[in-house]
């Protein structure tokens, strides 16, 4: 257990020590102190930072294109419902639609008839 427990915090020192190695990198290579890293982590935290929506107050303007959403893809439309084909079995007549769970007549040769719908499809 004990050594489990040490195994433990030896990760967790070695996660932080590469931590500061890389952030030291990273300081040596923008050219950047110690001053200058508060600095910024400082002003970082001074501001709130919103998870979501427009800070309050801030209206969006109709007119302007942000950069951003000038460079998003435009969606895809969804592809269109397939053409399905229903039969009255009585009369024989046939009709076509890509939405029948909603068309008038499908329904109403349901109710007629006492089925569900789906058992109309061709």
């Amino acid at each position: 257990m004990l050594q489990k427990q040490l195994q433990e915090e030896h990760k967790a020192l070695d996660k932080k020590f590469k931590f500061i190695t890389d952030l030291q990198a990273l300081m040596t290579k923008y050219d950047q102190s110690t001053e200058d890293l508060l600095a910024i982590l400082s002003s970082a935290s001074a501001t709130p930072v919103s998870k979501r929506g427009r800070k309050p107050g801030i209206k969006k303007s109709t007119a302007k294109v942000s950069a951003s959403s000038a460079l998003k893809k435009p969606r895809k439309k969804a592809a269109p419902r397939p053409l399905r084909t229903f039969k009255h079995p009585k009369s024989g007549e046939v009709t076509e639609t890509r939405a029948p769970q909603v068309d008038k007549v499908i329904k109403a040769w349901a109710k007629e008839l006492k089925v569900d719908w789906r058992s109309l499809e061709v």
